[in-house]
């Protein structure tokens, strides 16, 4: 018997217009400027945030220090974890830190609930937000486990900008460069914030600026055979 490949939404869903009215008058938000913390590990969470603009960088960190980011929470979305704890009564296993100026809204724990309970449109964004971000985290996984994709990446981009004009500008996507490699999108993106986060490149719409093409260069290689 053969059966459909099934996939997990790429994307978080877009918010219900309940919501979007519920946060228009919501009183109660949050602001927060540059490497401001909204969340720590083992914090208590109590309320249901939706960011309004900015973003948030939600990680994890090992023993040595060593960070992972898990998924970054953009204007209209929420963070999966946070409402994963509420639901649970559970305390967060991550950190979220402003990566760009925050504002974002916040609902009590019960006004939540309620919300899953009685309203089908805000639980299929919920849901929908979890199946997306477990959908990014498996592709996390595949590339911790199995690949050395930053130093394939690194590769890439500093052939490509070998090639380009004078300016080391990159005229691209995030899904072409994802289909030249053979990956996911979300992989991609992942990297490529946290090679703009070192200094490496600086991210535009349709293009990539590389301003360290001797980090590039170095880091491909340790991509190895």
């Amino acid at each position: 018997m053969e059966y459909a490949q099934q996939r997990l939404p790429a994307n978080p869903p877009a918010m219900p217009e309940f919501l979007n009215r519920e946060i228009r008058r919501c009183p109660r938000r949050a602001r927060l400027q540059v490497g401001q913390t909204f969340l720590c590990t083992g914090d208590d969470v109590d309320v249901f945030a939706v960011v309004v603009t900015g973003s948030l960088r939600v990680f994890t960190a090992g023993g040595t220090g060593r960070e992972i980011t898990l998924y970054s929470v953009g204007p209209g979305e929420s963070c999966m974890i946070n409402a994963l704890c509420l639901i649970a009564g559970a305390s967060s296993p991550v950190t979220a830190i402003a990566e760009e100026p925050v504002e974002a809204v916040l609902f009590p724990r019960r006004v939540f609930v309620d919300w899953l309970a009685e309203r089908p449109d805000v639980r299929a964004f919920v849901f929908g937000d979890v199946a997306a971000r477990v959908g990014s985290m498996m592709a996390l996984i595949e590339e911790i486990a199995f690949q050395r994709l930053d130093c394939r990446l690194a590769g890439y981009l500093y052939q490509r900008s070998a090639r380009a004009a004078a300016d080391d500008e990159i005229a691209t996507t995030h899904d072409a460069i994802a289909g030249d490699l053979g990956t996911a999108r979300e992989v991609v993106s992942r990297l490529l914030k946290s090679f703009e986060r070192q200094g490496a490149i600086a991210l535009g719409r349709g293009a990539i600026r590389v301003r360290n093409p001797e980090f590039l260069r170095e880091l491909a290689q340790g991509a190895g055979p």
